[in-house]
C-alpha cells in the first residue's frame, strides 16, 4: 500500500519532468539580471533567483524602491525575464496558470506605470533596463538615460529615469511575485517529497544530475 501512495504521488512529478525534457531550455539570462541579489543560489538558478529577488522588490508594492531607479529598472527587468523564462524553464512547468497569468498582468502594470511600450519585446525591454540599473549603480546618469530610448521607453532618457524613481503602488506586482515565490517553494518541496518516497519504495531509477532521479531537483 505505501508505494502505491508514493507511485501516485510521483506519477505527475514524473509527467511533469518527461515534459520538461522536450522543451528547450530559455536562454542564458544576462550576465547581471540578478546583480546585488542576496537569495541563496541565485546564480546557478536564474530562474529561482529571479523569483525570489523581484518578490522581495516589489514585496510593498514596490513603495521602497521610490527615488531608487535602478532598484525599480532592476526589479522590473526580472519581472521581464521570469514571464518570458517561466512557460519553457526546467523544473518550472508545473506553476499553476493562475500564476503564470498574474505575472504578465504585473508585467503590464509595471510598463504601464514606467512607461514602457505595451508592445515592446520583453528581451529588449529587460536589456534596456538592466543597462539603465548597471549605469545609474556606476553613477552614470547619461549613459542611463541613454539605455532608455523614446519610443521603448516614454518619454524616453531622462524623463524615463525619473520615472523609475516614481514607479508609484504596484499591488498585482506584488500579488503575483509572491503567489510565484509560494509555487517554487510549493513544487520544490513536492519534488523533494517525492523522490524521498520514490527512493524509499524503489519506485525511481537514480542517475546523474537532469535524469528521472535524486539530479532532478538540482536542474531547475
Amino acid at each position: 500500500m505505501r508505494w502505491r501512495l508514493a507511485l501516485s504521488a510521483a506519477l505527475p512529478l514524473l509527467a511533469v519532468a518527461c515534459a520538461e525534457m522536450r522543451q528547450a531550455p530559455p536562454p542564458p539570462p544576462p550576465t547581471d539580471l540578478l546583480a546585488g541579489s542576496q537569495q541563496p543560489g541565485a546564480l546557478v538558478n536564474p530562474v529561482r533567483g529571479a523569483v525570489l529577488a523581484s518578490a522581495a522588490a516589489f514585496a510593498d508594492a514596490g513603495l521602497s524602491l521610490a527615488d531608487k531607479p535602478e532598484a525599480t529598472a532592476q526589479a522590473a527587468a526580472q519581472l521581464e525575464y521570469l514571464v518570458i523564462a517561466l512557460p519553457v524553464s526546467r523544473g518550472y512547468a508545473g506553476i499553476n496558470e493562475t500564476t503564470r497569468i498574474n505575472l504578465g498582468l504585473a508585467r503590464d502594470e509595471v510598463r504601464s506605470a514606467l512607461g514602457i511600450a505595451a508592445e515592446a519585446p520583453g528581451d529588449a525591454v529587460m536589456r534596456a533596463l538592466l543597462a539603465a540599473a548597471r549605469a545609474q549603480r556606476a553613477g552614470q546618469g547619461a549613459t542611463a538615460a541613454a539605455a532608455l530610448p523614446a519610443g521603448m521607453f516614454r518619454p524616453g532618457g531622462v524623463g524615463s529615469i525619473r520615472r523609475l524613481a516614481e514607479p508609484g503602488p504596484l499591488p498585482m506586482a506584488a500579488m503575483a511575485t509572491s503567489q510565484a515565490q509560494q509555487e517554487v517553494a510549493r513544487l520544490e518541496t513536492s519534488l523533494q517529497w517525492a523522490q524521498e518516497q520514490a527512493q524509499d519504495g524503489g519506485l525511481l531509477e537514480t542517475g546523474p544530475p537532469g535524469g528521472i532521479g535524486p539530479g532532478l531537483g538540482g536542474r531547475f
